[in-house]
């Protein structure tokens, strides 16, 4: 039966929204690349007279050379990304990575702004919108042993005497543990919100699927049937493919439930809905359409196919033997019709197979009856 589907939410967040985060991620590095060089170019033109170097040198070693190595690194992670040769699991760590080395950087070249090695929390914060704790514990480790190197070589420097370098790199790397262990939090948190949607997710799709079904016989409904009807009738036409329409109904059902009351009457509906779920196919959908009639869809099988499925079914349920009421045979009678694929609707469809049915019940009841007026699929009765 034609049902519209949806993508699913496990591989959406998986797959589609990782791939996306890793282009979001290498933009924010173009916006830190910018943001540094224009701190400078600012810093340059507001303090000359106390730049620790002289202007010229300030603007090649400062500005310039920096502006073009780390965009040009910014862009070769850009262009890796962009390679479909290359594995989701890599391009996550290169985007991570290029928070790393422009966290390097920043520590590396400004010995005397020991704030900035507490920048090496960035990409383990960065690390958490891919939600898995194996990647952010690398990521700490790895930015563990480059606040380490910046360490280093703020105490090789000499810059505001050793011990304070050695301080900063420990109060820095202090700060980096901390980053990790609020990342780890928020993975779970994420992991918990995430399962809580797909629950919120999964159990919305199965109330429409419930919207959609007879609550006694847990056929499909006569809403779920007349939108079902008239897609099939479009994609049968469109395909030039074959739709045949058989309605059901039990025959002298109210004399079943006056003789022997509703709870009998109930056990008839139940047993024939079983019959119609045993032949349900992926083409072949069944509907309680009324109180005791039925709808049968077959997709893409001609009249005379529909015709000896519908005449299995109905000596299935003649041969069934039910308690209390196992004297009195239960039949049904059934009206088929096939789609014109020239001038057919849905409405017309349903038409031409209430005919065959009231033919069916008028000539004996207990048969199945193939419409036999102007359509395309014109075909012997039973």
């Amino acid at each position: 039966m034609p049902m519209d589907q949806d993508l699913d939410f496990n591989e959406a967040a998986t797959v589609i929204m990782p791939i996306k985060w890793c282009h979001y991620l290498v933009n924010a590095g173009y916006a830190i690349v910018a943001t540094i060089t224009l701190a400078h170019v600012a810093w340059y033109f507001a303090a000359q007279s106390i730049l620790v170097s002289p202007p010229e040198v300030y603007m090649r070693y400062y500005i310039v050379l920096p502006a073009i190595g780390l965009l040009a690194l910014n862009l070769l992670v850009d262009f890796l990304v962009r390679l479909a040769c290359i594995s989701l699991w890599t391009k996550e760590y290169l985007v991570l990575l290029l928070f790393t080395a422009l966290s390097f950087y920043l520590s590396a070249t400004h010995r005397g702004a020991t704030v900035l090695l507490g920048s090496y929390t960035m990409s383990v914060f960065a690390s958490t919108i891919f939600a898995n704790t194996k990647m952010t514990r690398r990521i700490f480790l790895t930015n563990s042993a480059a606040l380490i190197s910046s360490g280093i070589i703020l105490l090789k420097g000499g810059d505001g005497g050793g011990g304070g370098a050695l301080m900063a790199t420990f109060v820095a790397w202090d700060i980096l543990f901390c980053s990790y262990l609020l990342a780890k939090v928020m993975i779970k948190n994420g992991h918990n919100n995430l399962m809580s949607l797909m629950h919120l997710y999964h159990l919305k799709e199965n109330m429409q699927e419930q919207l959609k079904l007879d609550p006694f016989t847990g056929l499909y409904n006569r809403g779920t049937f007349d939108s079902c009807l008239s897609g099939l009738v479009e994609e049968c036409r469109n395909a030039n493919t074959c739709l045949s329409l058989a309605v059901l109904d039990v025959d002298k059902f109210k004399r079943v439930n006056d003789a022997y009351g509703h709870a009998a009457g109930d056990r008839v509906l139940l047993n024939l809905a079983q019959i119609l779920k045993s032949n349900w196919t992926d083409d072949i959908s069944a509907f309680r359409i009324g109180g005791e009639e039925f709808a049968i869809l077959f997709k893409g099988y001609c009249v005379k196919e529909a015709y000896k499925i519908c005449e299995g079914m109905r000596s299935i349920m003649e041969s069934t033997s039910l308690n209390l009421i196992d004297k009195n045979i239960i039949t049904f009678s059934c009206g088929l019709a096939c789609m014109d694929l020239q001038c057919t609707g849905p409405e017309e469809l349903l038409r031409a197979a209430d005919a065959a049915l009231y033919s069916a019940k008028n000539n004996g009841r207990n048969r199945t009856v193939i419409y036999d007026g102007p359509a395309e699929c014109r075909n012997q009765k039973r």
